[in-house]
């Protein structure tokens, strides 16, 4: 099982939500962004904490590919990079599921716009590919656009929805900076709970596409 964090647009928080959700669900991730955020992350937690996080940084196809190969009865995150190339383009071709995190704003639809036009060529040599928006870094002044963006999604034929949300809280980077998931850092906090629903919810998604 490939879950892949995806979006062609660049700091939408892809590799803050890839490590969390590969702490809390103790899966590898394989990371594909040249910022290299979730490797850095594992490094900061193994100094730092004294704990392991598998982070692979393939540098092309091939070594994607033996990865995969290797654990291929493996349950696996992959971190994709915020551009379009091959490897990118593999990740998505090869996923069961893909999150796509997007802010809720007018600009934020345009880049989603552009991103369709991705997911439907990856949808060419795999047309099982499921694509899930994820409502990441709202506020609570974002009710109008978060139902802008709801409409969007759902009048797209390309995307679903999750009931997940993520808002913008200073635990992410603080978690960050000391190489904790957000739920190690403040296991009682809302973020947290975001968290944790969400994992609920992508394993429900498991079950339904199994």
């Amino acid at each position: 099982m490939i879950i892949t964090v995806a979006h062609q647009k660049g700091g939408v928080g892809k590799s803050t939500i890839a490590v969390n959700l590969a702490v809390e669900m103790q899966v590898p991730i394989i990371d594909l962004d040249s910022q290299h955020s979730c490797y850095l992350f594992s490094k900061i937690r193994e100094r730092e904490q004294g704990k392991l996080l598998q982070v692979f940084t393939p540098e092309t196809l091939e070594d994607i590919k033996t990865i995969l190969q290797e654990k291929k009865n493996e349950k696996f995150l992959i971190d994709s990079g915020g551009y379009d190339n091959d490897l990118n383009r593999f990740a998505l071709v090869v996923s069961d599921i893909v999150i796509t995190p997007v802010s809720p704003s007018q600009i934020e639809i345009f880049g989603l716009q552009k991103f369709e036009k991705v997911v439907k060529k990856a949808r060419e040599y795999n047309p099982d590919l499921n694509v899930y928006v994820l409502i990441n870094n709202a506020d609570a002044r974002s009710f109008s656009e978060i139902i802008e963006l709801k409409k969007f999604v759902e009048s797209s034929s390309t995307f679903g929805i999750l009931n997940s949300k993520i808002f913008r809280r200073v635990d992410y980077k603080r978690s960050y900076q000391n190489g904790l998931s957000v739920c190690e850092y403040n296991p009682n906090s809302k973020v947290c709970r975001e968290i944790k629903m969400l994992i609920r919810e992508i394993d429900n998604l498991i079950v339904s596409n199994m």
